[in-house]
C-alpha cells in the first residue's frame, strides 16, 4: 500500500502545472445611444486583429460589460468598438475616421490602423481582473 501511494505522489508530481486561468471583465464606457459594443480580448499571439475571444453586449447608460471566462494568465489587449447602425461592423467616414465610438485598453492611441499590441496590453493574473476600455469618436 504504502508503495503504491509513493508511486501515485510521484507520478503525480511529475505532471505539468496547468495555469489557473479566471475571469476577465471589460468595463466599456463613453457609449452612445443605438446598437452593441462588439468587444475583443486579445492574447499577445494574436495582436489586435480577428481574436478568438469576442462578445457582443448590450449598452445600459453609457455603459456595457463583457465577461470572458477561463482567461489564462498574461498580457492581453482590448479592442471593442459600439456598432452604432448594427451593420456589423465598424464605420468610416469620407477621411477615413471611424465614425462609431471605439477603443483600446490602456487607451492605446490608433493612427492609421489599430495600435501595437504593447501599448494595449494588460497584465492579468490568474484570478483574472477588469479592464477598462473608453469608447470615443
Amino acid at each position: 500500500m504504502t508503495r503504491l501511494f509513493t508511486t501515485a505522489l510521484f507520478a503525480a508530481l511529475a505532471l505539468p502545472a496547468v495555469a489557473a486561468a479566471g475571469t476577465v471583465e471589460v468595463r466599456l464606457t463613453g457609449a452612445v445611444p443605438g446598437g452593441p459594443v462588439m468587444v475583443q480580448l486579445c492574447s499577445e499571439a494574436e495582436g489586435l486583429m480577428r481574436c478568438a475571444r469576442t462578445a457582443r453586449v448590450t449598452v445600459s447608460n453609457g455603459t456595457a460589460v463583457a465577461r470572458f471566462e477561463n482567461v489564462p494568465a498574461g498580457r492581453w489587449g482590448v479592442a471593442a468598438f459600439q456598432d452604432v447602425d448594427s451593420n456589423g461592423r465598424l464605420g468610416f467616414g469620407m477621411m477615413g475616421r471611424p465614425n462609431e465610438p471605439w477603443g483600446y485598453s490602456r487607451a492605446a492611441p490608433a493612427v492609421m490602423g489599430p495600435p501595437a499590441f504593447r501599448d494595449a496590453a494588460v497584465n492579468v493574473p490568474a484570478a483574472g481582473g477588469v479592464i477598462p476600455v473608453a469608447l470615443g469618436l
